[in-house]
């Protein structure tokens, strides 16, 4: 049996002539494929060409469509169809296996890009677009059906899952604390360096909120660094800069790994806690869906291995 493409005209020529028939116009088909009306004229007699027979014939000022130009007509407009048609719903299936997911960058680094790989294990097929952001990204106002957010949860536009609660402790390298003399209390920290955060984020994760809970008083201590975002703070602790405020669910792997030490056993329960958020009437797709329950059992997971 011969193959399709010797058995059919020129693909540009079938094109040109469904937009030609479909207008009953050589002008109308030029200015919708964009070439010259002499350029529809040479893709018309290419195809009348192959067949052996005309295909239009003149009426007035347009064209109309001869038997054998009917029958093509009917024959390429179902063909033409079913290839659009599967087009779409592959780059829409495409489109669904692709998950966007919007968190904070700290979060993204410390916490779920080193557990994503587990995820791309189960679910080799679908797709994962990290936005992340220094800020508080609200998902609603980004147009993004799905975030972890960190904050109070006090957000009326969303629908809100607990994810991760948070404890909060000093932590530094065990370099730092040879050479800078042990802790014993929490007044021993006002003698250190602090890494601290400088923002106008009232929920952040700083020294003044954990030493006015502890009962130390926070300006006693001058000697800091600022920096203006939580994984700047990590990296500097991590070269023995200083002391930091670590969370726990994000420097599991440092601890574990004693890259980081927590030299007080003094933890704080913070107030603010991470969570999973999407506005509400948001579709979520199957794999969306897949994601979040993935996120959430991850999360149980950490919160067993740390009790």
């Amino acid at each position: 049996m011969p193959s399709l493409r010797k058995r059919l005209p020129p693909p540009n020529s079938i094109v040109t002539f469904e937009s030609a028939a479909r207008h009953g116009s050589f002008t109308s088909a030029s200015e919708e494929l964009r070439v010259t009306q002499a350029a529809v004229s040479r893709q018309i007699r290419r195809i009348e060409d192959y067949i052996g027979q005309a295909l239009f014939k003149p009426a007035g000022r347009g064209r109309v469509l001869t038997p054998a130009g009917r029958e093509l007509f009917e024959a390429v407009s179902i063909g033409l169809g079913h290839i659009a048609g599967a087009v779409s719903r592959i780059q829409e299936k495409s489109a669904r296996s692709c998950v966007t997911i919007a968190t904070p960058l700290s979060f993204a680094n410390l916490w779920l890009i080193p557990r994503i790989a587990s995820f791309r294990r189960a679910y080799p097929d679908i797709e994962i677009r990290f936005v992340t952001t220094d800020g508080d990204l609200d998902p609603a106002g980004a147009g993004l059906p799905l975030a972890v957010r960190y904050g109070d949860g006090k957000w009326p536009h969303l629908a809100v899952t607990p994810f991760l609660e948070l404890e909060v402790f000093p932590v530094c390298t065990a370099g730092y604390l040879k050479e800078c003399g042990r802790l014993e209390s929490v007044d021993d920290l006002l003698g250190k360096t602090l890494l601290d955060r400088e923002t106008e984020n009232a929920f952040a994760i700083r020294w003044s909120t954990w030493l006015e809970a502890m009962g130390a008083a926070p300006e006693q201590s001058p000697r800091r660094l600022y920096f203006n975002s939580y994984e700047t703070v990590i990296r500097a602790v991590l070269t023995g800069q200083g002391v930091a405020l670590g969370v726990d669910v994000l420097l599991e792997e440092h601890l574990g790994q004693s890259m980081l030490v927590a030299p007080l056993d003094c933890r704080l329960r913070w107030p603010q806690a991470y969570y999973l958020v999407s506005p509400h009437g948001a579709e979520l797709t199957r794999e969306m869906c897949i994601f979040a329950d993935w996120l959430l059992s991850e999360a149980r997971a950490a919160r067993s291995a740390r009790h």
